[in-house]
């Protein structure tokens, strides 16, 4: 089965499928992982209509999306849904700390809408994308969460989020050097997806809540839904 769709501006699009889970393998063809840069090209498209997605989940944060309107939203072809989980531009006063801290800072102060992005996952009869700018941050926040209800290990789920930089690198290489003004980081550092991150945030997450399930229940997630969740995948 294919997990990465390559594409031109949905990058990073990979499928949640085929991880060792509780009930065996995590499904093909449920969730879609990815970053949109840009307006999706006729390829992208393809690949959205291949995969059969008919919702979208939007994870920038309000100043990104109004700077960068979804190509998604307004769209009659497609359910869209925005919730912002971290404001990432150069303005943002924690934008040079830790990966790690950052990721903190969404399971901890965004977590009304983490809680209202799961309980739309739960509630969802087809295939689905969820991304933010690169799918490496927010979107590997939303992965992790939703690999780990399922019963995927750890090392699996950490495996996961390192590959993103594989499939972002070429792209934000591309922009940097041509100066088109989409990436404004001053270094390709925050685009790496170091398993060091992952692990912090999976480790606090066991520590303070005994786990995912627990920090699902904390957020407002219900035992119906976080059933929902695991057998979404399951």
């Amino acid at each position: 089965m294919q997990r990465y769709y390559a594409g031109e501006n949905i990058i990073n699009c990979r499928d949640l499928g085929g991880y060792v889970c509780d009930g065996g393998v995590t499904k093909y063809g449920i969730a879609l992982r990815a970053g949109v840069m840009r307006d999706p090209d006729e390829k992208d498209l393809a690949n959205l209509e291949k995969f059969g997605v008919k919702t979208i989940i939007d994870l920038r944060g309000i100043e990104e999306a109004e700077c960068m309107p979804s190509y998604f939203k307004d769209n009659s072809d497609y359910s869209y849904y925005h919730y912002p989980l971290l404001e990432a531009n150069p303005a943002m006063a924690k934008s040079k700390a830790p990966m790690s801290d950052l990721y903190m800072d969404c399971l901890k102060n965004y977590s009304e809408n983490v809680a209202a992005v799961m309980k739309l996952i739960a509630s969802l009869d087809e295939p689905f994308m969820f991304h933010c700018f690169c799918g490496k941050d927010r979107t590997g926040m939303v992965s992790a969460l939703l690999l780990s209800a399922a019963g995927v290990c750890k090392e699996d789920i950490i495996a996961d989020y390192e590959v993103s930089y594989t499939y972002i690198k070429p792209f934000i290489h591309r922009e940097i050097e041509n100066k088109s003004g989409l990436i404004w980081e001053g270094s390709y550092e925050r685009f790496y997806s170091y398993g060091e991150n992952m692990e912090i945030i999976l480790d606090f997450i066991d520590k303070e809540f005994g786990g995912v399930v627990g920090y699902l229940r904390r957020i407002g997630l219900s035992e119906q839904e976080i059933e929902a969740l695991r057998c979404k995948l399951v």
